[in-house]
């Protein structure tokens, strides 16, 4: 036997029609990534019975669900379609807000065993999460927390007719040169920040029911968008925003070094708590600034990100 290598392990993803229903002729984007935990969830339950020789009697297998995270480094137009899922939405003109749609997809894990091959898939899938993170001088991360229906038997054969599209090769989005002015509206001057992390919650939920091993299906819960600003403090315009309680609204920029650039934007938020703090002798005083944000009637979204393609 050959033990698979975690350096030719193979993501690949393709949308499901109908939700839970692997495609009969998929045509698989093999995707780019850091690392993931993506498995089924074995749920086992020890009963808890009283017996004179004081020994365990069973061990029950209870049921099955798929979860995992998938962690993957900010490119453009690599994960579109994950965004789309995530937002619930379809991009409209270059366009995307969070809606109401019921998007899943099927992830197949390839693992390579030298001259033999092991695939895992994975249906039914939801993009429940992503927290995103850009940090002075880093790549920006996307790290992905995804849910789903269920597993087939694993197996050693691809799908009869499934093809796959090669991953993309846009430049990885870094915190350094690739992010423009980040505008903090409503303040009058917006500080510069050390560190942006944002997290995306769709809070989908899993629904059981009796004489079902696997999850019945997902609920769609309420799209959250949360985050922390880590500032620095060269004036009182954030820290009065904070205790005002003011609505303001945040624009993140992103270019690549090929020109093709994101910006996402979140109209109307609240800055949650903060103030300046000391961080010793030789450090500059920052604030860190827990921020949500909500719908915003002009746009009719909480979130929006628009592309454009290098000219």
């Amino acid at each position: 036997m050959t033990v698979a290598d975690g350096s030719q392990v193979r993501l690949a993803d393709v949308t499901e029609a109908t939700p839970g229903t692997i495609p009969a002729t998929p045509t698989f984007q093999v995707m780019r990534y850091v690392d993931s935990d993506l498995r089924v969830a074995k749920q086992t339950d020890v009963p808890n019975e009283v017996t004179p020789d004081l020994n365990v009697r069973s061990i029950v297998d209870v049921g099955r669900s798929v979860a995992g995270s998938i962690n993957t480094l900010l490119s453009f137009g690599t994960f579109d379609t994950w965004l789309a899922r995530l937002f619930r939405s379809e991009w409209s003109s270059d366009v995307l807000k969070n809606s109401v749609l019921d998007k899943t997809g099927t992830l197949e894990n390839t693992f390579k065993h030298g001259a033999t091959s092991s695939f895992l898939r994975y249906y039914g899938v939801r993009w429940n999460t992503l927290d995103l993170t850009l940090r002075a001088r880093q790549s920006v991360q996307a790290n992905w927390g995804v849910m789903g229906i269920g597993s087939p038997t694993p197996t050693s054969a691809i799908i009869s007719g499934a093809t796959y599209t090669n991953p993309t090769e846009t430049p990885v989005f870094n915190a350094a040169l690739n992010v423009g002015a980040l505008a903090l509206g409503g303040v009058t001057a917006s500080p510069k920040m050390q560190a942006l992390t944002m997290r995306i919650n769709g809070n989908v939920r899993q629904d059981d029911v009796l004489g079902q091993y696997e999850p019945y299906g997902h609920g769609l819960g309420r799209f959250e968008v949360t985050g922390t600003m880590t500032t620095y403090f060269e004036n009182l315009y954030a820290y009065q925003a904070i205790l005002d309680h003011d609505d303001v609204g945040l624009t993140v920029p992103l270019t690549d070094e090929l020109g093709n650039s994101y910006t996402i934007a979140m109209p109307k938020m609240k800055l949650l708590d903060g103030g300046p703090r000391g961080t010793g002798n030789g450090n500059a005083v920052i604030m860190d600034v827990p921020f949500q944000a909500y719908y915003d009637a002009t746009s009719a979204a909480t979130m929006s990100i628009t592309r454009a393609v290098a000219p």
